[in-house]
């Protein structure tokens, strides 16, 4: 469906020029991404399904407060058959004095993601979120619509890269769900769908990503699983999947509104 394009310092001005021309091409484009991060230092003392939103959010904020992302993937569609994917490797985190989970760590080692590599030739998160910016893809004028998968953590990864656009201070997640919430909205439109919350109103779907396009028929077109490209496309592929099947057009022809909108899984539903 998309040819995966890795991008990193060597070619990010190039590869910049060709995501921007394709996100305008797109008049309402649809933005599927995924992100790899170093795993989760903080946890709750209680089961995840017991907590309140407002404690999800706390755990949340505790973890994205500290951890740096390794890769931002990226597909941009049309939403019926145009498709193209980015995979930007990033320079932010270090494994030798950065906090991180080592089981988390490990695994994204064994997908193939190399993080000396990253850590030389990667490219600051904040690049990627002036990208964001010039193709406009965020903002209150933009007409993108934002799809993730489980996207609480991704969120509130891009969202620390837009807001690091303002400062050259560290910048940390704002106090309550609410003020993030309100925030997001204005970086990425109430046009946000989070494909985990989509598979509620779907008879026999329920799991993670592969489970779900394993169920809808939909394989993995190109590269490894835990790699963020790569997952940005498989997610973009289910989510269309889904639509064709589970949300079509009404018995009067009419295109049915997608549930949830606005809502990312673990955070606010």
């Amino acid at each position: 469906m998309a040819s995966l394009r890795q991008v990193d310092i060597r070619n990010f001005y190039i590869e910049s020029a060709s995501f921007i021309q394709f996100s305008r091409r797109c008049r309402s484009p649809f933005v599927f991404f995924d992100t790899e991060f170093p795993g989760c230092i903080f946890r709750s003392s209680k089961h995840h399904t017991k907590l309140s939103p407002a404690e999800r959010y706390s755990v949340l904020k505790l973890n994205a407060d500290v951890i740096r992302p390794i890769q931002v993937g990226i597909t941009l569609s049309d939403g019926a058959t145009s498709a193209a994917t980015w995979q930007f490797e990033l320079n932010d985190f270090d494994l030798r004095s950065h906090p991180h989970a080592p089981s988390s760590v490990a695994l994204l080692e064994s997908s193939g993601i190399n993080l000396t590599r990253n850590r030389q030739f990667g490219i600051p998160s904040v690049w990627l979120a002036r990208l964001l910016l010039d193709a406009g893809l965020v903002g209150d004028f933009s007409k993108a619509t934002w799809v993730a998968f489980h996207g609480c953590y991704d969120f509130a990864i891009l969202f620390k890269a837009l807001l690091q656009l303002t400062t050259k201070m560290r910048v940390r997640l704002p106090e309550t769900m609410e003020e993030f919430m309100a925030l997001s909205k204005w970086y990425f439109g109430g046009r946000i769908y989070d494909v985990k919350c989509l598979i509620r109103r779907c008879d026999g779907l329920y799991g993670g990503l592969e489970k779900v396009a394993e169920k809808l028929g939909v394989k993995r077109a190109e590269g490894k699983a835990h790699q963020a490209g790569s997952d940005s496309l498989l997610t973009c592929e289910v989510f269309l999947r889904m639509k064709k099947i589970y949300f079509g057009p009404a018995d009067d022809g009419k295109e049915r509104k997608m549930p949830f909108e606005g809502l990312i899984f673990g955070l606010n539903s």
